[in-house]
């Protein structure tokens, strides 16, 4: 007996913003993730502004708030899609749900559903109020505790892990690392403290001054998709921290090139709440200190393996200066704690999520009908 695998869906993601420089973390997220679905179905992504090359199912449709637009209308409803993935660009708030509501229209009877990787939404009393009557069909929320906020408020809502592209961010050999860091112009005796992000005080960067100095470079990678803030940057730069501003197309290399990934933020407004710049440093197999940021704890629950997390600045910067003086003996496992969110394998639980939701939902709907039908023939 041949034994059938799950049928091919019709996936519509829509999505704000695609840009070719995939430097923002939600940007990442929308592109990696329709590019995996892509291979085992039918998926058609609409965004609204960026320069990425339009395709035959990659449409850009310049779309104002409201959602309310004919055109994204008719790509939706002539796609005839069975699950709509809404990714907002921020938060998940009232402006989000209502955005919603209007794709849950154009699609009809296809199940809508937000993937959330930002926390801190739904935090005004009217956006809670109004969240019970807005809400979707499900919310894919990046960490434990926003899918209890978004429980409490009456949403349906499940935990997902977001992926990393374990085959462009691997490990290098110590020969690749010394021929990456004379091309970047860093000494071979240099033990280099590497983070990746937006140079900005929201991500407590200038946190990182502290470590500069005594035979410790710092280098910050920074994001093109917002602008430095100037004054940070001059301000570190006294100090001797080196910053990269401008986009890499192998981001993976600077990676690479370090000893240590320190990721100090912990304002939950200035990242999405996997921060992939973690997760890529783990592929690349490099330790890491970091706070307790977002959904981090609930892809990685204690400590151990070249993983350190520090409960605020003080004591991420005491960690910190911890691994610096004793780098020789840690052997870090961090690509093997990181290999079970590979894009691929976090884009099939995606997947199991969405089926098992609309087969629950055809059963509900059948059961609808038996009903329904039970009480015609009862009259």
């Amino acid at each position: 007996m041949v034994r059938l695998g799950p049928a091919k869906m019709r996936i519509c993601i829509y999505t704000k913003r695609l840009t070719q420089r995939l430097d923002e973390g939600i940007v990442r997220v929308a592109h990696d993730l329709a590019h995996q679905l892509a291979k085992n179905h039918e998926v058609l992504t609409l965004f609204s502004a960026g320069d990425m090359a339009v395709a035959e199912n990659l449409v850009r449709i310049p779309t104002n708030r409201s959602g309310l637009n004919l055109r994204l209308r008719r790509e939706v409803r002539t796609f005839r899609p069975d699950v709509i993935l809404y990714i907002p660009r921020g938060p998940v708030g009232l402006s989000s749900l209502l955005f919603a509501r209007v794709l849950k229209l154009y699609g009809r009877s296809a199940d809508l559903m937000i993937l959330a990787p930002q926390p801190r939404g739904l935090t005004s009393p009217l956006s809670r109020k109004c969240a019970p009557l807005l809400r979707p069909d499900l919310i894919l929320a990046t960490s434990r505790k926003d899918q209890r906020d978004l429980e409490q408020l009456g949403c349906a809502a499940q935990f997902v892990p977001l992926g990393v592209d374990i085959e462009r961010f691997t490990p290098t050999t110590p020969s690749g690392r010394s021929e990456l860091r004379r091309r970047y112009g860093f000494g071979e005796k240099d033990l280099i403290v590497l983070h990746v992000g937006h140079i900005r005080e929201g991500r407590n960067v200038g946190a990182l001054e502290c470590v500069q100095g005594n035979g410790i470079q710092v280098l910050v990678a920074g994001s093109t998709f917002f602008p430095a803030e100037a004054s940070l940057a001059r301000r570190l730069e006294t100090r001797g921290i080196r910053f990269l501003k401008e986009y890499f197309d192998h981001i993976e290399e600077i990676y690479q090139l370090a000893d240590l990934y320190v990721f100090p933020t912990l304002s939950e407004e200035a990242c999405i709440s996997q921060p992939l710049s973690v997760m890529e440093a783990m592929a690349c197999n490099l330790p890491v200190v970091s706070t307790r940021f977002g959904g981090l704890p609930d892809l990685f629950p204690g400590e151990g393996g070249g993983l350190f997390y520090g409960s605020d600045t003080a004591d991420l910067l005491a960690k910190t200066k911890h691994v610096c003086d004793n780098i020789r003996h840690i052997s870090p496992r961090t690509r093997e704690m990181v290999q079970q969110y590979s894009w691929d394998r976090s884009s099939q639980e995606i997947l199991r999520i969405m089926e098992q939701y609309r087969s629950f939902r055809g059963n509900d709907r059948k059961a609808e009908n038996r009903t329904a039908h039970m009480d015609r023939e009862h009259r």
